[in-house]
């Protein structure tokens, strides 16, 4: 894996965040205007981007490896994030945030995009990423997740609607058209094929453009050593774990670096979501979203270097 190039590549994502952070901070643009990217990017550039890869590669071998791999990853961080805020004496609604925040990695709205930019078709790294998105992220949240979080926050079951909702989101139903496209093989118009990279191809910048506008740093007020220490457990020991797993399943690359990268990922968003709609502490959860986000700057390059090096 060409390490610098991917260093490389990272930066110049997270150079895009930035200038959405700057315009935020002028007063350009704001959380509206993030709101409209991230229904954009999830309703539009995402399904176009997941058709268009999943056609050309589908699922890469050794994908369920990678399911297996990241799956571990998020149950150990769901218990180090609960662990972790009970310790520092955290309330119990706060315990189960940093359970799901500590846990639940940014694999769609970000993890895909950027393993596509990293690594584009080779290996089907991208529809190995999309895989542990659709099963790790956006299945064990609404099923794990709501359970975790309804019984750490006092705020009732009842996820079955979010789940069907996951069922007919647009990003799951382009994974069947995508994978139906790859198997038959179904040709398409050569403008529909262009029309679909194009969306797709904007996906990555959108994603970190919406992250740059959205992040609210007055919400890490009051709170510096529990974040840190959420954090650290889903930016540095998710990726451990994940790695460890990947390498005790004889995973090989690229499958086992999407596991690990996919786990090296910020909070993801829904998981804020959830934790607030089922009583948990959803202030702490959002502060979390934004501490991993920035600190994935750092952590991100780490973990390639660290891949590059360890990883067969």
């Amino acid at each position: 894996m060409p390490s610098g190039d991917l260093i490389s590549q990272l930066l110049a994502l997270f150079a895009v965040l930035g200038v959405g952070v700057l315009l935020r901070a002028l007063g350009r643009a704001g959380q509206a205007d993030a709101a409209v990217l991230h229904r954009l990017v999830i309703d539009v550039t995402t399904p176009a981007l997941i058709v268009t890869v999943l056609r050309r590669s589908g699922i890469g071998d050794g994908a369920w490896g990678a399911v297996a791999a990241s799956t571990v990853a998020l149950f150990a961080c769901a218990l180090a994030g609960v662990a972790v805020a009970r310790a520092l004496g955290l309330p119990r609604a706060a315990q189960g945030a940093a359970g799901l925040v500590g846990s639940f990695s940014n694999t769609g709205f970000l993890g895909v995009p950027v393993v596509l930019a990293l690594y584009g078709d080779a290996g089907g790294a991208a529809g190995t990423a999309i895989l542990v998105d659709s099963i790790v992220t956006a299945f064990l949240l609404w099923t794990f997740g709501v359970a975790l979080a309804a019984r750490m926050g006092g705020g009732g079951g009842g996820g079955g609607r979010g789940l069907l909702a996951v069922l007919l989101h647009p990003n799951v139903l382009s994974i069947a058209v995508g994978l139906t496209l790859h198997a038959a093989p179904i040709p398409l118009p050569v403008w529909l094929e262009h029309a679909l990279g194009a969306l797709g191809s904007a996906t990555p910048t959108l994603v970190f453009l919406a992250l740059g506008l959205s992040l609210d740093l007055a919400s890490l007020r009051g709170r510096v050593r529990p974040l840190a220490a959420v954090a650290a457990v889903k930016l540095l020991l998710s990726p451990a774990v994940a790695l460890g797993a990947a390498v005790a399943l004889g995973l090989k690359r690229p499958t086992s670096e999407v596991a690990v990268l996919q786990s090296a990922m910020p909070t993801s968003m829904v998981s804020v979501i959830v934790a607030a709609r089922y009583g948990c502490d959803g202030q702490f959860a959002a502060a979390t979203a934004v501490v991993t986000t920035l600190g994935a700057l750092a952590s991100l390059p780490i973990v390639i270097e660290v891949l590059r090096r360890i990883v067969p």
